[in-house]
């Protein structure tokens, strides 16, 4: 009965391990048979050894639950790629959840058998209650859960992450310590029911903690999608009233070319050619200079390029595009340009360091099968890397941008690689021209830098 007890109470570990993937979807490093396969191979040699001293040597529970989780942790890392505080808050959550049951299973199983039977069989009944409620509250959990991917996707600021795993922390502290009280009150009925009270009330602040947490994120990113719509819509304007006035300039000077035509057969018929030289060059002079260039047919990008062109222009950056779009496009304009407005902000950024300032940006299509967005941009030559993510140089932490472009380009079944060789750092997005439909997706359009 005890070899029972103690492979159930390894069972326990398996819904919460389920639940620590959920929102790591969109991070895992390979496929999903070969994450389960890893998980399973791993998992059961840890628990088969641990199993077996736990019983050679009659050591308890508790004993083995630190070795345990660290070969736990140590396959989960290794099985996904997001951050190192993203994963420690992910794994530490069901813990602090499993942690709960397992009180609850204690005094479930006191309040109703008394603590009445050998020690085996009460340790036995105790791990059917910790399993079942694992099983529940994980099947319960499972689909807040799998939302939480957006989250993990597009929040990579470790503040975030490192506040969330505290409060998991300080949940599974608080369960360690009512252990020895409900050791003393297993006797007593009104001690065991007021547990109960203190272990529902406890489990119904981690819901609603993880509740806030989720939407008070959701609304930060939504927050940023909106703030980025809005610089993107004031790009466009400005564009817009440049045209104008363009179009108001020449429309004047087309009004007045009858009289100018004239003055001009005036002079040429008599004969002044200085004179006529002269006219003709203020005439040139005097004609409006556009302030938009036409890069593309697409109006929004067109906006968007123009507004870097005179940015760069200012800044005296050497930009060179090129562009070749077809008129059907896999992105929504509000998406393409937020990737191309985070690459080249990104860009300007580091050009603003570096004595040598250069961008070259080309988006095209290839066979119609593939939208590539290729940039190319000088730096000082200084990166800040860390679990394989490029930071930012400003602030120790992942690039919001760079962490933007690649959760829109996923979105839309594309991939987006960033890398970098002596002062030059290089940004490459493809998505497939057939793309995916993320109008009903999670994760929508990109955070802004």
């Amino acid at each position: 009965m005890r070899v029972l007890s103690i492979v159930l109470d390894y069972l326990c570990f398996l819904p919460p391990a389920f639940l620590c993937f959920l929102p790591m979807k969109d991070q895992l490093r390979y496929s999903a048979s070969r994450t389960a396969m890893l998980v399973i191979s791993h998992m059961l040699g840890a628990m088969l050894l641990l199993g077996f001293l736990q019983y050679r040597f009659d050591l308890s529970a508790n004993t083995v639950l630190l070795p345990l989780l660290a070969v736990c942790y140590f396959v989960y890392k290794r099985c996904q790629k997001a951050t190192l505080w993203q994963s420690l808050s992910i794994f530490c959550t069901p813990l602090a959840l499993m942690s709960i049951m397992s009180n609850l299973a204690l005094c479930l199983n006191a309040l109703l058998f008394g603590g009445s039977g050998e020690p085996a069989s009460i340790l036995l009944r105790t791990a059917l209650f910790q399993l079942g409620l694992n099983i529940l509250f994980s099947a319960l959990l499972a689909r807040p859960y799998m939302k939480t991917a957006v989250i993990v996707s597009e929040m990579p600021q470790s503040f975030v992450w490192q506040m969330l795993m505290l409060f998991s922390i300080i949940v599974f502290a608080a369960n360690m310590l009512l252990l020895p009280i409900e050791d003393a009150v297993r006797g007593d009925t009104s001690g065991l029911i007021y547990m109960l009270l203190v272990l529902t009330a406890l489990l119904f602040l981690f819901l609603l903690m993880h509740a806030i947490f989720y939407f008070t994120v959701s609304e930060m990113l939504a927050r940023a999608k909106a703030e980025e719509r809005n610089r993107f819509l004031e790009t466009q304007e400005s564009q817009f009233n440049a045209q104008q006035r363009y179009m108001k300039e020449t429309a004047r000077i087309r009004h007045d070319f009858r009289h100018s035509i004239r003055t001009l057969a005036e002079l040429y018929d008599s004969g002044d050619v200085e004179a006529l030289g002269h006219y003709l060059h203020q005439y040139v002079n005097a004609m409006p200079v556009s302030e938009v260039k036409n890069f593309c047919d697409n109006t929004a990008l067109n906006a968007l390029l123009n507004y870097y062109d005179h940015l760069t222009r200012q800044e005296q950056i050497s930009f060179t595009v090129q562009v070749r779009l077809p008129e059907e496009l896999p992105v929504p304009d509000v998406d393409l340009c937020s990737m191309i407005g985070n690459i080249l902000e990104n860009a300007v950024a580091a050009c603003r360091k570096t004595e040598e300032k250069r961008i070259r940006l080309t988006i095209m299509t290839e066979d119609a099968a593939q939208l590539y967005i290729v940039a190319v941009n000088t730096f000082n030559g200084t990166v800040y890397q860390k679990n394989g993510q490029y930071l930012s140089t400003d602030r120790a932490r992942a690039g919001i941008g760079l962490s933007s472009i690649k959760s829109t380009a996923e979105a839309y079944g594309g991939t987006a690689m960033f890398n970098h060789k002596g002062t030059e750092f290089y940004s490459n997005v493809a998505i497939p021209m057939g793309g995916v439909d993320a109008s009903n997706s999670e994760i929508g359009a990109s955070n802004a830098l």
